[in-house]
């Protein structure tokens, strides 16, 4: 006859049985799920910006998603994103533009329910785009003129030209500092980032003429010189 310890453990092994059977049933689901994230996020220069992925479900899951085929410009900042149902998490992704060229650069963006056996994740294509604004056009602009008020001497210089991390054009050997312009691309015109130089406040504006830039520089206000950067 069994004693009643012996059937008390009888009854604890079926009921572990009995738990383990529902976890795999439950491990075992389809989740039924969406995700959303934009198609394309654009960088002008060098810098971070924020990829948006939101999860929609009915139940109470934690997803993950992780962004694969990355270009060696850009940078995710982190291996996977832990997401709730219902909400939303962002990749910080980094962009780095001394050896990228302009143009679309694919990655693939995945999601799947975590702790959940025989779920399909779901992916999606994202484009990171580098479009560099107008300022890129003039980069390897070699040639300069300037003519200083002061004599109306006309000089020829050998510049060179460079489209910085903060999406300007810097000019060198223009004249005796660097010429740093912002342009407004659709206006066609720029300004210059202001600077004291010899005791005068440094100041400039121009427009875009053809192949030409036409600068006209400040001292305190006052017209200093017309300089021209050509290819």
């Amino acid at each position: 006859m069994w004693s009643f310890s012996w059937i008390l453990a009888i009854g604890f092994i079926i009921g572990i049985q009995s738990c383990k059977k529902n976890n795999n049933n439950e491990n075992s689901q389809n989740v039924v799920f969406s995700f959303t994230a934009p198609d394309t996020l654009t960088f002008e220069y060098t810098g971070s910006k924020q990829l948006a992925v939101a999860v929609q479900n009915s139940g109470n899951y934690e997803f993950g998603a992780s962004l694969t085929g990355l270009n060696g410009s850009f940078s995710d900042g982190s291996q996977q994103l832990v997401i709730p149902s219902n909400q939303e998490r962002f990749f910080n992704i980094n962009f780095y533009q001394n050896n990228a060229v302009p143009g679309i650069y694919p990655c693939q963006l995945t999601v799947a329910v975590f702790n959940v056996n025989n779920n399909a994740s779901q992916t999606k294509n994202i484009q990171l785009v580098y479009a560099p604004n107008c300022a890129y056009n003039y980069r390897n602009y070699l040639n300069g003129e300037i003519t200083y008020q002061i004599n109306g001497i006309l000089l020829n210089k050998n510049i060179n030209c460079a489209y910085n991390d903060q999406g300007q054009l810097v000019v060198n050997n223009l004249t005796t500092f660097p010429v740093v312009l912002n342009f407004n691309c659709q206006a066609q015109t720029f300004t210059m980032q202001p600077l004291t130089h010899l005791g005068f406040f440094v100041t400039g504006d121009g427009y875009i003429q053809g192949q030409n830039i036409v600068l006209n520089i400040y001292n305190d206000g006052i017209l200093d010189a017309v300089a021209l950067i050509k290819p």
